[in-house]
């Protein structure tokens, strides 16, 4: 059985405005194996994001991370200093971003942000850390290193740039990977690629990638294990087959039955009613309450505890606790 290598305990990370409070992330607990591939799914505001910048200590005012543990090489995250976790953030574990557009600086080459990073964890002279970006963007897959590493960011295509956002990631060989929708805004094909890449990195060099995506079809193929967020909270984890074949919560029913299926053609796509709803107006209740088709009284006053199987299936669900769910 694989060793864990970084396990969150009851993360709490809440967003403070005038007298409300926003509880972006609201008492999370999941784990990472070594080589594993785990996607945590969910519509926007479902706290994907906020759980990753909050495990690279990326959290500002008015956001706090409220309380919890991060522990990684059986330390806490959460309570290492700045210095520290300078040392772990881009060297141990490293980010792709969401948006490379405006993740990298424009008035720097490629080149010279390759090698900030690499000099910054290593201890190896400019030329070789020269060498070793040019390494890199050949191993993302990209040709004539030579000339992107001089390029400025606006001079590369979408595309280029996410792949030049994992050379970053991967110049300190990081045990985890963290990809925050690595693949928004890109065209399908594009997308393909950075899956490929990113498996064959994982499949390599043995590294866990916590992948973060509100796409399906990408949680099918990269994820060894699903988490299902809404509302700030996970409501069902499960091995990804396991997840697909037999899914319990109404959410993540809603979200299957939202894609669109080849073969199959229909006059309009299903969604679930209504939307996430607002963090800083949560109630004691099930926070699907509202949009769920199969609501009883209970689910609006209480919220429902996590129930597991042996099979690794957990489910936050009155329904299932009730004995009723797929019936």
């Amino acid at each position: 059985m694989k060793e864990d290598l970084i396990k969150v305990n009851n993360l709490k990370t809440y967003f403070y405005a005038d007298e409300e409070v926003s509880k972006a992330v609201d008492n999370v607990s999941f784990r990472i194996k070594k080589g594993e591939t785990v996607c945590i799914v969910g519509e926007s505001g479902c706290g994907k994001s906020v759980t990753s910048l909050s495990i690279m200590r990326l959290i500002n005012e008015p956001g706090k991370i409220v309380s919890g543990e991060i522990i990684y090489n059986n330390k806490d995250l959460l309570k290492m200093r700045e210095n520290d976790i300078r040392n772990i953030r881009g060297n141990e574990i490293a980010m792709i971003f969401q948006e490379p557009m405006t993740s990298l600086n424009p008035v720097f080459t490629i080149g010279q942000q390759l090698i900030e990073g690499i000099m910054e964890h290593t201890l190896i002279s400019k030329k070789e850390a020269n060498n070793k970006a040019i390494e890199l963007i050949n191993i993302v897959g990209l040709p004539r290193a030579e000339e992107i590493i001089k390029s400025y960011p606006h001079e590369l295509s979408g595309g280029m740039l996410q792949r030049i956002m994992i050379a970053i990631a991967l110049s300190c060989n990081p045990k985890l990977i963290i990809a925050d929708e690595p693949t928004t805004a890109l065209d399908v094909t594009i997308q393909a690629q950075i899956l490929d890449l990113l498996r064959n990195i994982k499949a390599e060099y043995n590294t866990s990638i916590l992948f973060i995506t509100h796409d399906l079809g990408v949680v099918a193929e990269m994820a060894d294990y699903v988490i299902v967020m809404y509302a700030g909270k996970i409501i069902e984890e499960a091995p990804v087959l396991e997840l697909f074949k037999n899914p319990k919560h109404q959410y993540t029913m809603g979200l299957l039955k939202s894609k669109p299926i080849i073969g199959q053609r229909r006059e309009r796509l299903y969604s679930i009613k209504g939307q996430v709803p607002d963090l800083s107006e949560l109630k004691e209740s099930c926070y699907f309450s509202d949009r769920c088709e199969k609501c009883m009284d209970i689910c609006k006053t209480k919220m429902p505890e996590f129930i597991s199987e042996s099979n690794g299936h957990k489910t936050a669900c009155w329904l299932y606790e009730e004995g009723v769910i797929n019936e």
